[in-house]
């Protein structure tokens, strides 16, 4: 009468044991309606993720195995997300994760499949230690201040070299002073790959390019002077004639006269204008030029109907 429920019990643990991940969602049914939902799920994406995985459909896999996790995280669901992220390359989130389920206290009374999974982990993280390759980059000079930069992250460089995923990647140096270097790098699985990064000065500033604005500037402003101070010189002239004649109600007293006055003054006041505009176009030319090299010296001196400007650019 016996031996029949006894093989229902042992093919029912053959069953349960046979998916540790589906076991390990099967414990706490005795929790709510909620509870049993997520479980239930978690359970299919686990099917799901098997069958993905089995056709080496790694990314797909990944994400129902994760789904899996954030609904029933315990180191069953945890062990299949590991071994996944290793398949597809991601060597270094895996060995991570597998030592952390590794490292994880046991809990009192727990099943087997934790256990289980807990020396798959341990047995992953091994395997990935020696299949992880390192990255050493090699950056002369290396000025203070260097920054290491690997796809977009900074990395701190050391002698003995960064731990990185396989396959291609950017590799990105900058340092004050220094032309900013970016190449491109293939590290394979299981090997120490050094890369030789030489930095280069930043040229010199092209003192030359401010040169024809500190003396355009001011060879404009000293035309502008010169043409306000002739011009204004006349205005006055042309008004003072032109007082006199109307003063006397003379022929000259008319307003094209006082037309030819007022053009006068105009074009005196665009002169002063353009003296003002072409002063300061050449002072902070001057001053840019000044900052760059200091040795520089340049006088200028604005007079009467001139301007002088002397120095060394």
């Amino acid at each position: 009468m016996h031996p029949r429920p006894r093989t229902l019990m042992m093919l029912a643990s053959l069953v349960i044991t046979a998916s540790p991940a589906l076991a390990a969602q099967d414990l706490g049914a005795g929790g709510g309606e909620a509870e049993e939902k997520a479980r239930s799920e978690a359970r299919e994406l686990v099917y799901t993720g098997d069958e993905l995985f089995a056709q080496k459909k790694y990314a797909e896999a990944l994400r129902a195995y994760q789904r899996a996790e954030q609904l029933v995280s315990v180191p069953t669901t945890s062990i299949e997300v590991a071994k996944t992220l290793a398949a597809i390359g991601r060597l270094s989130e895996a060995r991570e994760l597998a030592a952390a389920i590794a490292a994880s206290p046991p809990t009192s009374g727990e099943p087997w499949p934790f256990m289980q999974a807990r020396r798959r982990a341990d047995a992953l993280r091994d395997e990935l230690d020696g299949r992880i390759p390192r990255l050493k980059v090699t950056i002369k000079p290396s000025p203070p201040g260097t920054r290491l930069k690997v796809d977009g992250q900074v990395v701190k460089a050391s002698v003995d070299g960064a731990s990185i995923d396989p396959g291609n990647h950017w590799v990105e140096v900058e340092a004050d002073g220094y032309v900013a270097e970016r190449q491109r790098v293939y590290v394979p699985e299981k090997e120490t790959t050094t890369l030789d990064v030489a930095l280069k000065p930043e040229p010199p500033p092209d003192r030359a390019s401010a040169k024809p604005w500190i003396i355009g500037g001011f060879v404009a402003s000293g035309a502008g002077l010169a043409l306000g101070l002739g011009t204004g010189a006349a205005y006055l002239s042309a008004r003072g004639d032109l007082k006199e004649a109307c003063r006397q109600r003379t022929a000259s007293c008319s307003e094209d006269a006082r037309g030819s006055a007022n053009a006068l003054g105009w074009v005196s006041n665009v002169g002063f204008g353009l003296a003002i505009a072409g002063a300061a176009v050449g002072g902070i030319a001057l001053g840019l030029e000044s900052s760059r090299e200091p040795a520089s010296s340049v006088t200028w001196a604005v007079g009467p109907g001139y301007i002088s400007v002397r120095g060394t650019l």
